[in-house]
């Protein structure tokens, strides 16, 4: 394995991470926060580093016509999570409401 591989492997893995640790201790709304602000205020503060880092080819899929680029691993860590936090929030308010 490549050493931006194992790279990529870690920073993806240290985010989710982070992320779930505040959906479970925190809450919703700061895990949400997270995994918008921190991506936006790296590419902010570091453009460089960032866009060539997202931009890093792993492997290219269907005879090169789909490459699969970190940006793509983050696009699909983003909905994963984004889907777990909306159905923690769905969960908590279906089991919370009054029965009447």
């Amino acid at each position: 394995m490549e050493m931006i591989t194992i790279t990529s492997i870690l920073i993806f893995g240290i985010f989710s991470l982070l992320a779930l640790l505040l959906l479970i201790n925190v809450s919703s709304m700061m895990a949400i926060l997270l995994l918008v602000s921190a991506p936006v205020v790296l590419v902010l503060l570091i453009p460089e580093t960032v866009i060539g880092f997202l931009t890093y080819q792993h492997m290219v899929l269907a005879n090169g016509l789909v490459p699969v680029n970190n940006f793509h691993i983050l696009l699909i860590i983003w909905s994963t999570l984004i889907g777990l936090i909306l159905y923690t929030e769905f969960l908590t308010w279906y089991l919370s409401r009054n029965k009447a």
